[in-house]
């Protein structure tokens, strides 16, 4: 995005917020990394417009951990799809329970997008989760990745939500940590780690 202090460029960098959609005209050529785009307009649905701060900052977090996940990837239309539909649905979310829940349930929805969705059909009191292995078990496994009790109930919640339910999962701020918790260290066994996500200790001090 090209830099500047004009008004057209404080515009650019208004529309280009991170997770902010938007249609432009992209100058595309062969052997450049690089491409210039212009001709800016905003989503109708998009956090350019319809975000909040709360919103805002659950958008940087979300943007770095894409940014890691992401990179290497190839096109996929199937996950474009979900990242856009996702990103629609955040932008126009009116009440606050949903959004702070819902990084929670875009990511339990991205596991099945990348195709690590967990395995938790059969559920039943006293029954594990293995987290490496992906799926429910009857007994602990012999090592200590597994969720069990109220973080494998969590989980529980997170499978069966959806963006216009997220409002109802019964999540306090340290319910909401913990659920992460799990969220994350479950896509560092199957995709990659986050050794450094420099927003992530913000995010779980501000959302309520």
């Amino acid at each position: 995005m090209p830099a500047g202090t004009t008004a057209e460029a404080r515009r650019r960098r208004a529309l280009t917020t991170p997770l902010a959609t938007f249609d432009a005209v992209a100058d595309i050529r062969p052997g450049r990394e690089i491409s210039t785009v212009r001709d800016l307009v905003a989503a109708p649905a998009s956090l350019a417009v319809c975000g909040t701060p709360a919103k805002q900052l659950t958008a940087i977090f979300l943007a770095e951990l894409l940014d890691l996940l992401l990179k290497r990837s190839e096109p996929d239309q199937r996950l474009s799809d979900f990242l856009f539909y996702s990103l629609e649905a955040f932008a126009t979310l009116t009440d606050s329970a949903a959004s702070a829940n819902f990084h929670l349930v875009f990511l339990y929805r991205l596991s099945g997008a990348a195709g690590i969705a967990p395995r938790l059909d059969g559920w039943h009191t006293g029954a594990v989760f293995d987290l490496r292995e992906g799926t429910l078990r009857d007994s602990l496994p012999m090592h200590h990745d597994f969720v069990a009790g109220s973080e494998l109930t969590a989980l529980m919640a997170l499978s069966r939500a959806n963006y216009r339910t997220a409002a109802l999962l019964p999540f306090d701020r340290a319910a909401r940590n913990k659920a992460l918790d799990v969220i994350l260290n479950y896509f560092s066994m199957h995709l990659t780690s986050f050794p450094s996500l420099k927003s992530l200790e913000v995010l779980r001090t501000m959302l309520d």
